[in-house]
């Protein structure tokens, strides 16, 4: 009698972590009253700075659709948005 081995889907089995796993620099978060922002605190209630965030900007672009053969290109119009992402 011969036994074969499950496997994973093979999808499955080429995803790895991304970032390493370890716990979180903070152990509770509370609401600033003045702010109205989150505060990470620490184990010693010090707060800790959680980095900064990206901010996106949309653009639209714009082409040039050629009109048929022996015609002028016709005007350029807004036909996609591109999304672009800044370091704060």
């Amino acid at each position: 009698m011969t036994t074969v081995a499950v496997q994973a889907p093979w999808a499955m089995r080429l995803v790895t972590d991304r970032l390493p796993v370890g716990p979180p620099p903070y152990v509770s978060v509370v609401l600033d009253a003045a702010s109205q922002t989150a505060e990470y605190r620490d184990s010693s209630g010090r707060v800790v700075e959680m980095g900064k965030h990206g901010t996106s900007k949309t653009a639209g672009t714009a082409s040039v659709s050629g009109g048929g053969d022996g015609q002028q290109p016709q005007p350029q119009t807004q036909d996609d948005n591109t999304t672009d992402y800044e370091s704060d």
